[in-house]
């Protein structure tokens, strides 16, 4: 008896049989880019490109997006990992590797179906979820993801756009800033206490 899983080939399938048959491939982990949606759920969208030969003239592109942060252990503080794993599957598939049995590939569906809650109970409230930090050895001199996510918090309560919050952030640390990421740690306390004097009372 057939299983839903056997339709799906999974990633390290697809890349065993393409590199069989262009042994020149190259894989590049091209873009990666958090987007907030209108309910305020983030998602990492990773984009790679796939040369099948040193020239090819026109490489395989394929993005896939992934939760975030994750919900599950499967894929929390790994979510880019995932979603590279995910873009890549496409790619190939895309390709014509695997793809006459499905684009999806198991990984993705697994992990698709890992996100899922067994229970309602389980269902993790979003804003709680936005804001929790990854585990860190604080070494990092950047903002951590909990402060970003409070800028984020303060910016939408004052209706500041993704414009005038990078203008906002430039002339409180007197350099330009083009992302919040941009931000040290020192440099991010500055602008969230310069959000909450300038929060309307």
């Amino acid at each position: 008896m057939t299983g839903f899983m056997d339709n799906y080939v999974d990633v390290a399938t697809r890349l065993k049989i393409a590199f069989e048959r262009w042994p020149e491939l190259r894989i590049q982990e091209t873009h990666r880019e958090v987007v907030e949606m209108p309910d305020k759920t983030c998602f990492i969208r990773c984009v790679v490109t796939i040369w099948r030969t040193a020239d090819d003239p026109i490489p395989v592109i394929a993005s896939a997006c992934e939760i975030y942060p994750g919900r599950t252990p499967y894929t929390k503080t790994s979510e880019s990992e995932v979603g590279y794993t995910s873009a890549i599957g496409r790619a190939l598939a895309m390709a014509g590797i695997g793809a006459n049995k499905s684009i999806a590939s198991r990984d993705e569906v697994q992990a698709a179906q890992s996100r899922q809650p067994t229970r309602l109970a389980e269902v993790v409230p979003l804003r709680d979820d936005v804001e929790q930090p990854f585990e860190s050895d604080g070494a990092s001199p950047y903002a951590n993801p909990k402060q970003l996510g409070l800028i984020r918090v303060l910016a939408s309560k004052q209706g500041l756009s993704n414009d005038q919050l990078k203008e906002f952030c430039t002339n409180v640390v007197g350099r330009p800033i083009m992302s919040s990421k941009e931000l040290t740690k020192a440099e991010v306390s500055k602008v969230i206490d310069a959000l909450k004097l300038s929060e309307p009372t």
